[in-house]
């Protein structure tokens, strides 16, 4: 017999929107500086200082590897550990977060001797070689102030306290935005200027998130010890891998194409190379939210097992973000030749039709983004590696190769190819990738992850009403008969868990529904139970009016060997853990059958 899978999906529709709006809010404020920056760059100082500051990237990166891997990387960690209920580790994690970003920013202060060296190199040693330099003084100054405040926020998020890491986000590129003006036109600090606003914004959203990591309620606490430290520095290190990958194949990709555009295109090139990465920028300012809610809930709900709210959450993220990237296209394709004169580029025939190539590629561009974030949160860093690897080394300088070649040989026209090149890239890439892991894994899990054929797990839902508790008894005996568990632990096992739903539902007047999950580990039956009520820990309730102790779970507190609480990204998980033999004595002398 199968398994009727009956699921409601308010509870992951509710939490996939909540989390994409926090996301947005603070991936767009992030994003939205650089984007501005540039823009005032080109407006105040002109194409040559764009050129100048795409000439930087590499630097950028490097001063944002450490806060950026583990920022990203830290959070899915802990999410995954947080579901399987391991806090300890999930502590750890934050710790050695923290630690290795700020020892990181630190190192990255070596850098800022070689300034002039690096700039002569990248430039030319043409007329902008001074403004590269002065950049990326700045650039790699600001390296530990980046990285704190990125992990800081993101952590803030996983932890339910959103406002803060928006309100960090906000204020840092508020304060940068402004510093911006006030030092390149009214300071005469050139292209430099730029940098030092980023350096004094990221102070100040360090300062607004610094209650958080002040406060004494927060989820994650500093808590790193020895015996636990290699467990949790593979964790964080297998987490954190493929954004590792991303951020140090991007310096050395960065390093090489902007060398092969400088010597065989030209400061056009770069420039538009430059403006490109901000049609990036900008797909992440309008979308972004999803990356970050791949990396919190979703990590959250890969590590409880729940795969069918993973693919719901994909889809509607799905929905959500490719409408964004439609709009997104047309309103450029329409406005082409303003969007590049606001970069201080010439409106020229070419340049327009290069952008419009271009922007053919956000689709597949947005298609990579989301898989690079969906494989370390489903454990598949593997795949993200090699995504990454190809996207933005392997293809990318092979193809960039080909590209000069015909350029310098059969003498296409510069710009056109630059843009063909961006295409290519971006539509090889994740079809490699995908090819690969259908082959390794026998599933795409950007489609979704198979669960209905594991038998040792199963979710279902309830609405939050008393009358609906009754299926918990006909879903936990569907489960039983497929997994071979005799029917007299079922009914034991339905009644304990009719208790504690009822106890959630009568004590609490915002319950919508109540997820509950049930899965086989090792001997032992592991049972989930979440709802999106307010707080309230059904474990700990004990009702002193109620004689009869109609709402209390005394059968329950028999059965159960191991029982926790926690309130994980605004909902309530109970986790119960029950030796099917102990349960099957209770039955016993119970005298059920």
């Amino acid at each position: 017999m199968g398994y009727e899978y009956l699921r409601n999906e308010a509870i992951i529709r509710s939490k996939t929107r909540e989390f994409f709006g926090v996301g947005t809010v603070v991936t767009a404020s992030a994003y939205l500086v650089s984007v501005v920056d540039f823009m005032l760059i080109g407006a105040l100082l002109g194409a040559d200082a764009v050129a100048a500051a795409g000439l930087c990237d590499s630097f950028v990166d490097v001063a944002e590897l450490f806060g950026f891997v583990l920022s990203s990387g830290g959070p899915v960690a802990a999410g995954i550990l947080l579901g399987k209920r391991r806090l300890r580790q999930a502590n750890g994690v934050f710790t050695l977060s923290l630690l290795l970003t700020l020892a990181g920013g630190l190192l990255c202060w070596c850098l800022l001797p070689f300034c002039g060296f690096f700039s002569g190199i990248l430039s030319n040693n043409g007329a902008i070689a001074n403004d590269v330099a002065r950049y990326a003084f700045f650039i790699l100054l600001s390296s530990p102030f980046v990285g704190i405040n990125l992990v800081l926020s993101s952590f803030a998020i996983l932890d339910d306290c959103s406002k803060l890491a928006m309100g960090s986000v906000v204020a840092a590129n508020g304060v940068n935005i402004v510093l911006d003006i006030v030092f390149m036109k009214y300071l005469r600090m050139g292209v430099a200027g730029a940098a030092a606003a980023s350096l004094l914004g990221n102070a100040a959203g360090i300062l607004v998130v610094l209650p958080y990591l002040l406060s004494k309620k927060r989820t994650f606490h500093f808590v790193l010890r020895a015996d636990d430290l290699r467990e949790t520095g593979r964790e964080l290190a297998s987490s954190c891998s493929s954004f590792a990958t991303d951020k140090a194949s991007r310096i050395f990709s960065g390093l090489t194409v902007n060398l092969l555009l400088m010597y065989f295109v030209g400061n056009i090139g770069v420039a538009l190379y430059a403006v490109y990465s901000q049609l990036r920028f900008i797909l992440r300012i309008l979308a972004g939210g999803a990356l970050q809610t791949i990396s919190t809930l979703g990590s959250m709900l890969y590590g409880e097992r729940d795969f069918y709210g993973l693919r719901k959450m994909l889809s509607l993220l799905s929905k959500y973000t490719y409408a964004l990237v439609a709009a997104l296209m047309a309103g450029l394709f329409c406005f082409s030749a303003p969007f590049l004169r606001s970069y201080g580029i010439d409106a020229e025939p070419d340049t327009v039709l290069s952008l419009r190539i271009m922007l053919l590629s956000l689709p597949l561009l947005w298609l990579n983004d989301l898989l690079a974030r969906l494989y370390p949160s489903v454990q598949r860093q593997r795949l993200s590696v090699l995504l990454l690897t190809l996207q933005n080394v392997v293809l990318k300088i092979l193809l960039l190769l080909l590209c000069v070649a015909a350029i310098s040989r059969l003498h296409w026209r510069s710009v056109p190819t630059v843009a063909v090149w961006c295409l290519l890239v971006e539509l090889l890439s994740p079809a490699v990738t995908l090819l690969r892991e259908k082959r390794t894994c026998g599933n795409v899990a950007l489609l979704g992850l198979e669960d209905q054929a594991d038998r040792s797990c199963h979710s279902f839902s309830i609405t939050g009403k008393a009358e609906n508790v009754a299926d918990i008894h006909r879903e936990i005996d569907l489960f039983c008969q497929q997994n071979g568990i005799p029917r007299n632990k079922g009914v034991l096992l339905a009644i304990a868990f009719e208790e504690a739903a009822l106890n959630i539902i009568n004590h609490n007047e915002h319950v919508s529904m109540i997820d509950i999950c049930l899965l086989l580990e090792e001997g032992n039956l592991i049972v989930r139970i979440r709802d999106d009520g307010a707080p309230f820990d059904p474990l700990a309730f004990v009702d002193d009016e109620d004689i009869l102790q109609m709402n209390n779970i005394s059968l329950l507190e028999r059965l159960t060997d191991q029982k926790t609480y926690t309130r994980i990204m605004n909902m309530n998980n109970t986790v119960l853990s029950i030796k099917l033999e102990a349960a099957q004595n209770d039955g016993a002398n119970d005298g059920t059958c």
